[in-house]
């Protein structure tokens, strides 16, 4: 059964404060047992000191009375966990002894320092009777000639005792204070968790890291702010195109971005979509929308897309839409000439058949290489052809200079981008020619390229364009044709030069139209 991530921290966190905690409990306990023995040496050596220093021990001493035993009882009575005293003289026989049997006697033990000499010795010993104990030994002067030895002690089992006492209460308390940290762990964790709406922090942390890498790489400017309308989120799109830097992070919105209205979105719980906003000269399309934990308004979210890029695809869109209607035009004129070859052979005039075929064959065929050898960029080449096929509707003639060429690959100007420029221009030419009563409607297109630009060059002869619009025909709303849904056209190729750092020149007479456009390919 495969363990779930929140139940792995806890057994991992549980793991680390169990040895933890033992290993603080070992030390203490450690701590305790070196202090333990301290104090008791620094007590036995205390009392041997005043036992030493004993008036009435030193004259029993001197007068060999060795009924110390009964005067020294009051000593164990006032030092709790005292086990034995005992006087010696210098002859190693005993005035004082637990057991009354020894006194008297002499003591045929004292294995410990140069205590006969004057040097006192605090620690282990092992009498005759192989009982341990922790003993002081403390030599007794009359003045300064040593006359005994004091030595006070307490048997090794009753300090083993006390530190077996002390070593439980330290064990349980650890073992309590462990249960409760434990227990403290998992149910913080759980609540923890519960705030997160059941998440973990490494979940949250994989969620953050995969939403900002999103968020980051949109072409979509995004801009965020929490319920205080301070700045929370700003994407790589965003900086660029409104010039922003993170330094705004955590600001008030309404002070470095006031051309979002963040109050009235979070106050009035109130969306936009595809709002047309101009901001510091950009055309730009403004989605926005409040943030909701479960039912709760967290904050805002503002979403911006250049209108370039919009009008773009439906520029595309519309271009297609023509090529597809200039093809089917094609078609069905393709029928007519199949059917004209159709009747000449019933007609078994096979001779005009052969010679009508071999000519539109080597008017196709002809066209197709002159096209192919100048254009190899496969969509402008195909967006050529369908306006030529489109120009018939016009009864217009669609010409491609001799020294045009394209490349198939200019980066970093876009083909899209081309089929715009190109496609418009064209459209424009076909317009101009619309109720003109002409015989020779002829629209020439060159399209010349090098390592640092495109320029492409239309010229038309439909009359010229309107004096009053010739200035500003490339701005949005300003159209130099007739009818509903103007204008955008030549706005797109002006904004296209615009990102290439390219220029755009119109030449304009009572006769002639020439606009040319060139977009290039580095920054100057």
């Amino acid at each position: 059964m495969k363990i779930k991530r929140n139940d792995r921290f806890i057994f991992l966190m549980s793991l680390l404060l169990t040895f933890s905690f033992i290993l603080l409990a070992v030390y203490i306990i450690v701590e305790e047992f070196g202090h333990i023995e301290s104090v008791y040496e620094k007590d036995l050596y205390n009392i041997a000191n005043i036992i030493a220093d004993d008036e009435v021990v030193i004259e029993k001493i001197k007068s060999g009375d060795n009924s110390l035993d009964t005067y020294v009882d009051k000593y164990y009575e006032n030092v709790e966990d005292l086990s034995l005293i005992i006087i010696l003289d210098m002859n190693n026989i005993r005035y004082a002894h637990p057991n009354d049997v020894e006194l008297g006697n002499e003591c045929d033990q004292i294995e410990v320092s140069d205590i006969y000499n004057g040097e006192p010795y605090i620690g282990s010993y092992v009498d005759e009777n192989n009982v341990k104990s922790i003993r002081a030994f403390v030599p007794i002067y009359d003045g300064d000639t040593q006359i005994g030895v004091a030595s006070t002690g307490i048997l090794q089992g009753d300090v083993n005792a006390l530190k077996l006492s002390k070593t439980t209460t330290i064990l349980l308390a650890f073992g309590f204070g462990l249960i409760v940290s434990l227990v403290s762990l998992t149910w913080l964790l759980n609540r923890f968790k519960s705030e997160l709406l059941g998440f973990a922090p490494t979940e949250i942390a994989l969620l953050y890291a995969e939403n900002k890498s999103v968020i980051e790489q949109l072409n979509e400017a995004v801009i965020s702010v929490d319920d205080n309308y301070k700045i929370t989120t700003l994407n790589k799109k965003a900086k660029k195109m409104f010039d922003l830097s993170d330094s705004i992070i955590g600001k008030d919105a309404e002070k470095v971005i006031s051309f979002i209205d963040f109050k009235t979105i979070i106050d009035g719980n109130e969306y936009v979509v595809n709002k047309y906003r101009k901001i510091n000269d950009d055309k730009l399309l403004m989605n926005a929308f409040p943030l909701y934990l479960e039912d709760k308004i967290i904050g805002a979210t503002a979403v911006f897309r250049s209108h370039l890029e919009v009008d773009s695809l439906v520029d595309q869109i519309t271009g297609y839409q023509q090529m597809s209607v200039a093809l089917r035009s094609q078609k069905h004129e393709f029928q007519n000439k199949l059917h004209v070859v159709l009747g000449l052979i019933k007609m078994k005039d096979y001779e005009k058949a052969e010679n009508y075929i071999m000519e539109n064959v080597y008017k196709t065929n002809l066209a197709s290489d002159y096209y192919t050898s100048r254009l190899k960029d496969d969509r402008i080449l195909a967006l050529f052809i369908g306006k030529e096929i489109q120009s018939k509707q016009f009864n217009a003639q669609l010409l491609l200079t001799s020294d045009s060429y394209l490349t198939k690959v200019h980066n970093p100007i876009n083909s899209d981008d081309i089929v715009i420029v190109l496609g418009n221009l064209i459209d424009n030419s076909f317009e101009a020619y619309v109720n003109k009563d002409m015989e020779n409607k002829r629209i020439v297109v060159d399209i010349f390229e090098d390592e640092e630009k495109i320029k492409i060059t239309v010229i038309d002869q439909a009359g010229g364009v309107d004096p009053e619009v010739i200035n500003n025909m490339f701005e949005r709303g300003v159209s130099t044709k007739n009818g509903d849904s103007r204008g955008t056209g030549l706005s797109l190729v002006g904004e296209i030069v615009n990102v290439y750092s390219g220029e755009k020149t119109v030449q304009s007479s009572e006769k002639e139209t020439k606009i040319e456009i060139i977009l290039m390919k580095v920054n100057l």
